[in-house]
């Protein structure tokens, strides 16, 4: 059985230390310690989060990512977390901080939850639970949703920012990851450069990284794309820098050196 509830960040550690029969209720396969305060803190900072964003929070224990948002940015939140020890003690929580009107919290499994409200995502879970989630996560967020992690990462899903917080006065060390949805920019793309000339790309993707003919190599954060190019211009051989935004099956910017550019998705099936 799947739960929201959290692990420690000090994994192997923690389920030495802390007996599992005394961390949690029956039927709930991870146990529950709170987040430090100063890792909820880098990991707000990495979120970024502000009063038109909605934070969900998966494993939210005693609601401290949410209640914390909601308190310092306004951010609205929903915090998911199957013990309802756990919720109620949120709930409670929340009413204390003066926060329960911008705040939520479901007793739920987090695989039933669903996430498309989101703009941020935070974690702190095991890691075959995160890699279980990861497909859940590309289907349902859109790009630029931003996903934060304590403790552990996504596995080949490379992070776009990894932060070393300091931890129970120092002695210690926990482990934050972030990551932003990238757009999905994989497959038949006709390009269209400053000069006017029209370039066939097929794009291969992995995550936030792509790759294509004529030395295509690039990176998504988000919708922002930026790329490299390498094409005949004027009898010569250049390497260029593109950057700019996807729009769905769109994307445009501008080149480094001046002049803009702009490509169009080929639909499937379409002669070649």
């Amino acid at each position: 059985m799947h739960t929201a509830a959290r692990l420690c960040w000090g994994a192997v550690t923690a389920l030495v230390a802390l007996p599992l029969a005394a961390q949690q209720p029956p039927g709930l396969d991870v146990p529950y310690v709170p987040t430090p305060p100063e890792v909820v803190a880098v990991m707000l900072a990495l979120a970024n989060p502000t009063r038109s964003d909605v934070l969900y929070d998966l494993g939210s224990g005693d609601g401290r990512i949410v209640i914390e948002a909601a308190r310092r940015f306004g951010t609205r939140g929903v915090g998911v977390d199957l013990n309802p020890v756990r919720v109620e003690e949120a709930i409670a929580n929340a009413r204390r901080r003066g926060v329960q009107d911008r705040v939520r919290f479901r007793q739920q499994d987090l695989f039933d939850t669903d996430l498309r409200p989101a703009s941020i995502v935070t974690l702190y879970l095991l890691p075959r639970v995160n890699l279980e989630l990861r497909p859940k996560m590309f289907q349902q967020l859109r790009p630029g949703t931003r996903v934060v992690s304590h403790a552990f990462d996504m596995g080949d899903w490379e992070p776009d920012t990894t932060v070393a917080v300091r931890v129970n006065q120092g002695t210690g060390r926990a482990m934050v990851y972030a990551w932003t949805i990238p757009a999905q920019v994989a497959g038949r793309w006709t390009l269209t450069t400053p000069e006017g000339r029209r370039v066939a790309l097929q794009l291969r993707q992995r995550y936030q990284r792509f790759t294509g003919p004529g030395g295509v190599s690039g990176r998504l954060v988000g919708e922002r794309i930026d790329f490299t190019l390498t094409e005949r211009v004027n009898g010569r051989t250049v390497t260029r820098r593109f950057s700019g935004r996807v729009t769905g099956d769109g994307m445009s910017g501008r080149v480094a050196g001046g002049g803009a550019w702009r490509a169009v998705k080929v639909p499937p099936g379409a002669p070649r």
